[in-house]
């Protein structure tokens, strides 16, 4: 097959197709970029839930999975960085008590694992209000819905 027959074969929709072929033993995917493979790839089936039947629309529901995305990125960098917060606060806390207070070892000690449960509960405070929103919606439901539904098709 010569390089022109090839490209004459691609239509202008397979055009912007993406092959992930490549990496499909790797789990590099968002929830976001998993709802639109699952989404895309079958779109044709007539298992697949549809988005009519959770009264939510198109333009609703990919502003939902925006920001429900954004959510789970800032606790994957919380994930990712807490142990270098808690590190910090806590040695600049014991820093702090050696330069002024003489003496002071287990103070020094008993603050600084203070302060990081300070930032540990106004972390959970945050994600607690913040997920808040993603409770009881239909778009959430439909979520759940298109995620069981991956998991239990059947090839």
């Amino acid at each position: 097959m010569t390089l022109s027959s090839a490209t004459a074969h691609v239509s202008f929709a397979n055009m912007f197709q993406i092959d992930r072929s490549y990496i499909e033993n790797v789990n590099l995917e968002s929830l976001q970029s998993r709802i639109w493979d699952i989404r895309s790839d079958f779109k044709d089936d007539p298992t697949l839930p549809h988005i009519e039947n959770y009264g939510t629309t198109e333009e609703a529901f990919e502003a939902y999975l925006e920001k429900k995305q954004k959510f789970e990125d800032f606790k994957d960098t919380w994930r990712s960085r807490r142990l270098l917060i808690f590190g910090s606060v806590f040695l600049l806390t014991v820093a702090a008590f050696s330069l002024f207070v003489k003496g002071a070892t287990w103070e020094a000690y008993a603050t600084g694992f203070m302060l990081c449960m300070l930032i540990y509960m106004v972390y959970m405070t945050i994600v607690a209000f913040r997920g808040k929103k993603f409770q009881h919606n239909p778009n959430e439901t439909f979520i759940k819905a298109l995620l069981f539904w991956d998991e239990n098709r059947e090839d």
